[in-house]
Parts: structure tokens; sequence; C-alpha cells
């Protein structure tokens, strides 16, 4: 694909398929993967705790949580390993330190927006497995997730390196996509 690393970060609604395309991806290139939400539940202990720090000071949980990512991308990028970083990416303010991280390590970073439909991501939210890296909510709080992300995302401007892909295909059929897509910007 590229011999420069990939710094690949994500968008999509929560139930997109954000999770699902990152691990796969990330065999597929090989990279490692920085999961937000395996990391948080690893630095705090138990998500009991973290609804705890959430409620009296909720910016500690991204401000530590992201720092620790950066380091990790960081040293792996640095090292010449690709890294997909699993996390909510929403905000252009956020997406720029990434790019601004890419520079320094020499990577290239990738938007990959995960496109999904509403009812889609919301049926996801609440079947899905729970895991360290996943969470299954009710209708109520997966349907205010959703319309929240609608609301306050940054969609993509065209000087970022973003590729979309379809959350509701096959990950074979994504890979392809995102491999074609990918090509645009390294010219192969």
């Amino acid at each position: 694909m590229t011999k420069r690393p990939l710094l690949v970060v994500f968008i999509g609604f929560p139930g997109s398929g954000k999770t699902y395309f990152s691990t796969r991806l990330a065999k597929k290139l090989p990279a490692v993967t920085l999961n937000s939400d395996a990391l948080r539940l690893a630095m705090f202990g138990s998500l009991e705790r973290i609804d705890e720090i959430r409620a009296t000071d909720n910016q500690r949980l991204y401000t530590d949580v992201f720092g620790a990512m950066d380091y990790a991308a960081r040293q792996a990028l640095k090292s010449g390993v690709s890294v997909v970083y699993d996390a909510q990416m929403a905000k252009r303010r956020d997406r720029k330190n990434i790019e601004k991280l890419a520079a320094e390590t020499g990577a290239m970073p990738v938007l990959v927006w995960m496109k999904t439909s509403p009812d889609e991501a919301i049926r996801r939210g609440q079947t899905r497995e729970i895991r360290d890296d996943s969470h299954r909510y009710g209708l109520e709080k997966i349907t205010m997730l959703v319309e929240r992300f609608g609301r306050t995302t940054d969609v993509p401007e065209p000087n970022e390196n973003a590729i979309e892909i379809d959350g509701e295909l096959p990950f074979e059929a994504q890979y392809e996509s995102f491999q074609k897509q990918l090509a645009t910007f390294t010219g192969k």
C-alpha cells in the first residue's frame, strides 16, 4: 500500500462498525490497534469507576486516555509501525492533533468515515456483544448518542485524507474499498 506508516482514525455513529472494521484492518495492514474504550477500562479499572470519574471530572477521562494513546501511537509510528486509532474523532480540532502527530512521525494520516444508517447503528448499539472495546446501550441512550453525533460532528474537510466505508458491508468489501481510496492518496 504505502511505505510510510499509516495513522488511521475514525468517525461514525456509535454502532456504525468502527471497531469491527478497525480490528480487521489492523490485521491486514499490519498495524497496532489502540482502542480508547479498552484503554480507559485498563487505566481506571472498572466501568463503575469510569462512571464515577465521568460524574465529577469527565474531561480527565479524555485527557488521560488520549494522552496515553498519543504516546503509544508516537512510539509505534517512529518505529515504522502503522497504528489504527480506534476512537471517535468527530471534532476537526482532534483530527488536526492527529495530523500533527502523523507529521511529527512521518506517518500518513487517514480518516475513515464509517457510513451506516442511523437505524442500523441504533439496532447494533442495543444488540452488540459487551466487551472492553464496545458497549451495549438501551434504546433511549443509543438513540441520543446517534442523534448527538449527527448534530455535533465536524464532517471531513476536502484537505483531509478521508475514506468513506459502508459500515453495512462485509469486511472484505470494506477492505477493497479502503485500498482503492487509499491509493488515491498514495498514488499506488
